[in-house]
């Protein structure tokens, strides 16, 4: 009991300290409601630690097909998150499995007023910590139960200090032109009309104005603010033998105004609708283990998986006894100072990136979701691993968070993800001269061909169907994450002459394939993307999205195994698909 009285004492303290005119109606209500909220008390349970926050905006979504208007939609949301924890930093109502199913009372809102007066604010403010504090009282009785039942091979604190932290960023107005984004997927969209192979295609657009309020009882209280605008090009093929083939584009910028001109986007589509074409006719690619080039964007796709998906060490909660939830551990974990790439790289995450020679960079963070100032972070320093990202959520290993808390998470605690992972390269080569390095590879090893990987499905525009079936058929290859398949994989005969190949997958590729790069290219190419909690970031998946960046060079491995997926393929249809107007 003293410990936590010190405690209400602390937040007490750091709510005096922040009573600085915070100028935004939504953050002074969240300090009124926070003053009053901790002192709460329900059996013999006072609150520790409230969180606050708020995100409100505006989306508008439009897609197209063929020149025909699908969908035109404006939505604005209001959409609280209240998180109360009850107990102390070491022992709370978190991470465990009850945590988020305890739901308490039933009464309030899942989301606010789109017009709301301060004193509704406050209303609604206190009905949603009136639930959160019952749920979280509930959950922290089945914990203790549960934890008399079991022997934890580690006790780990459940939530880390941090100093309080003010920033209240302008928000001003973003104006949407409708019109414009309407006609602007219907003529892209048309453009498809002269590719009969191409039997599904669509443009969509997606433009969303949005500002995050935050505030606890530590003192901390920011708004953000955050434009995104999103163009996508979607097409799906048929090959001769029924197998199922797509590819993508994706246009990211701040505005509509920063992206590609219509010409620009207009000739990317033509270039993807005429390798998919192609891509019709190809033959099936062989299992094949030798050097493989990732070329381009292939390789800010790959680092994206091996890399970011593995960044962050795992916590498993606690569970009821003989019932544990065992989650998939880092590839990283135990390699801290272990070498993990060749010694001439280096990896640096960096918050406070907003472009690489010129192009806009997605990840730049000002402020996690927890209120943590992120700060450039090495992550591996020639080839050697250096650090993990964490939150406020300790690991084995590590109590406090270094600001990358930028997705929610499970069991109370929130998801790490990177910001703008920089990949730097010492003694590089051009592309031309790393090709050549590939075509001299496979001649010392009497290779028929080598294999160059252009493109990856990542983020991923399968199917959720799609991925279970990929996820399922990388189990008996011993590979416990997926990565996503080559969209654009080429045969490179020692001739130098290419050929597309089609079906064909990783085999047990882990982080672990890094230290087999031999080459990487000068030229860098920059992967801008909006993350989920979804495998292989599906894309359009998730309430919540956070922009990440990954920029890397090209990479030439010494070896990489593929092989063909060996499953079943539907029967071609019967009748051929109608003629498109221009089409042949």
């Amino acid at each position: 009991m003293k410990r936590r009285s010190f405690g209400l004492l602390l937040g007490a303290a750091a709510l005096a300290r922040a009573q600085e005119k915070l100028n935004d109606p939504i953050l002074e209500a969240m300090r009124a409601e926070l003053n009053r909220s901790l002192q709460l008390r329900l059996a013999g349970e006072t609150p520790y630690y409230i969180q606050y926050a708020l995100e409100q905006g505006t989306n508008f979504n439009c897609s197209a097909t063929l020149g025909g208007l699908l969908l035109s939609r404006t939505s604005s949301y209001r959409l609280p998150r209240v998180q109360v924890r009850v107990g102390s930093y070491e022992f709370d109502n978190t991470n465990c499995v009850y945590t988020g199913m305890v739901r308490g009372a039933r009464f309030d809102n899942e989301s606010w007023p789109l017009e709301a007066t301060d004193d509704q604010i406050r209303q609604e403010l206190w009905l949603a910590t009136d639930r959160s504090y019952k749920a979280a009282v509930e959950t922290l009785s089945l914990k203790r139960a549960a934890i008399k039942n079991i022997n934890q091979a580690e006790k780990l604190n459940d939530f880390a200090k941090q100093a309080p932290v003010v920033k209240v960023l302008p928000a001003p107005p973003v104006r949407m032109d409708e019109k414009r984004a309407n006609e602007r997927v219907r003529s892209l969209s048309a453009l498809f009309a002269a590719y009969p192979k191409i039997l599904d295609s669509r443009i969509e657009f997606e433009e969303g104005a949005s500002t995050s309020f935050f505030g606890d009882t530590a003192g901390t209280f920011f708004r953000i603010p955050e434009n995104i605008v999103t163009l996508r090009v979607r097409a799906e093929a048929l090959a001769e033998d029924g197998s199922p083939l797509r590819d993508y584009l994706t246009f990211h910028a701040f505005s509509a105004a920063d992206l590609p001109p219509d010409a620009e986007i207009a000739q990317a589509i033509h270039a993807m609708a005429t390798r998919l074409t192609a891509l019709c006719a190809a033959p099936l690619g062989e299992a094949y283990t030798g050097p493989v080039l990732f070329e381009g964007e292939a390789a800010p796709q790959l680092l994206a998986q091996l890399l970011g998906g593995n960044l962050t060490p795992a916590r498993s909660p606690i569970s009821e006894p003989g019932r544990p939830i065992n989650l998939p551990p880092s590839d990283l974990e135990g390699r801290l100072g272990a070498r993990v790439m060749p010694e001439f790289f280096d990896v640096t995450d960096d918050p406070s990136a907003r472009d690489s020679r010129g192009r806009p960079l997605f990840g730049f963070c000002a402020i996690d979701m927890e209120g943590v100032v992120p700060q450039p972070l090495p992550i591996i320093s020639q080839g050697s691993f250096k650090n993990f990202l964490l939150t406020r959520q300790p690991v084995r290993g590590f109590e406090g968070s270094n600001g990358r808390a930028r997705l929610p998470g499970s069991f109370g605690a929130h998801a790490a993800l990177p910001t703008n992972l920089i990949v730097k390269a010492r003694d590089t080569i051009a592309l031309p001269a790393l090709k050549v390095k590939l075509l001299d590879a496979i001649r010392q090893r009497n290779k028929p061909y080598g294999i160059i990987v252009r493109k990856i499905d990542f983020p991923s525009s399968a199917s959720i169907g799609e991925l279970r079936r990929l996820a399922a058929s990388l189990q008996p290859s011993g590979s416990g994450r997926p990565v996503s398949l080559p969209l654009a994989i080429y045969r490179v005969y020692p001739d130098g002459r290419e050929e597309p190949v089609r079906g064909m997958r990783f085999r047990g590729l882990t982080v672990r394939a890094l230290r087999d790069i031999v080459a990487a290219s000068t030229e860098t190419h920059t992967l801008n993307l909006l993350a989920n909690n979804y495998p292989l970031a599906l894309m359009g998946a998730g309430g919540f999205v956070a922009g990440m960046s990954v920029v890397a060079p090209s990479l030439l491995f010494d070896e990489i195994d593929l092989d063909r997926p060996q499953e079943e393929r539907p029967i071609p249809p019967v009748v051929p698909p109608p003629p498109l107007e221009g089409g042949d």
